[in-house]
């Protein structure tokens, strides 16, 4: 990885990338699993989908393993990655709620209680996960265990929003 790319890569974030040698690096690159202890090179934490693309780009051109964290809830560390670049969605937290149409989009660094907060307002709730740590994106794509209910719900909701993945 090329010194000039590095920096052109930070300059074209919106949000912070944090090295090792960062003050913060060990705070953010903590797991919600204390037990696992990964160490990025870079941890680009992404405010927006500009942010997201650009973060892609920089592993695939510099052959950066990459790996993404959503809420930060995943159990087994797969949202780090030892020697590559962590792309942290934490920081995209929107959560809006059409009380009429009863649906709700949500950032991928909202957690289950994000989504609670703002739809319990209106009477409606998302049936998604137990624990309000856990993050929505996770959810969604199926990072729940095999047999747990979250994930049998997200199957179902998946292969409805998604025929053709699912056939």
């Amino acid at each position: 990885m090329q010194a000039m790319a590095t920096e052109t890569f930070i300059g074209n974030m919106r949000g912070p990338v944090i090295r090792r040698t960062d003050a913060d690096y060990d705070a953010v690159r903590s797991l919600y699993n204390r037990m696992i202890d990964k160490s990025p090179v870079m941890i680009a934490r992404c405010t927006d989908v500009a942010d997201l693309v650009t973060a892609v780009n920089f592993a695939k051109q510099n052959d950066l393993q990459a790996a993404i964290r959503g809420g930060g809830h995943n159990g087994p560390g797969l949202g780090s990655v030892d020697d590559g670049l962590m792309i942290d969605l934490s920081m995209m937290k929107g959560v809006r709620v059409d009380p009429t149409a009863r649906t709700v989009r949500v950032g991928p660094g909202c957690t289950q209680g994000d989504v609670d907060r703002a739809t319990h307002i209106y009477g409606l709730a998302v049936p998604a996960g137990i624990v309000s740590t856990t993050g929505i994106a996770g959810l969604t794509l199926g990072a729940a265990p095999d047999t747990s209910p979250a994930r049998q719900l997200t199957q179902v909701g998946f292969s409805n929003l998604f025929p053709k993945f699912c056939a």
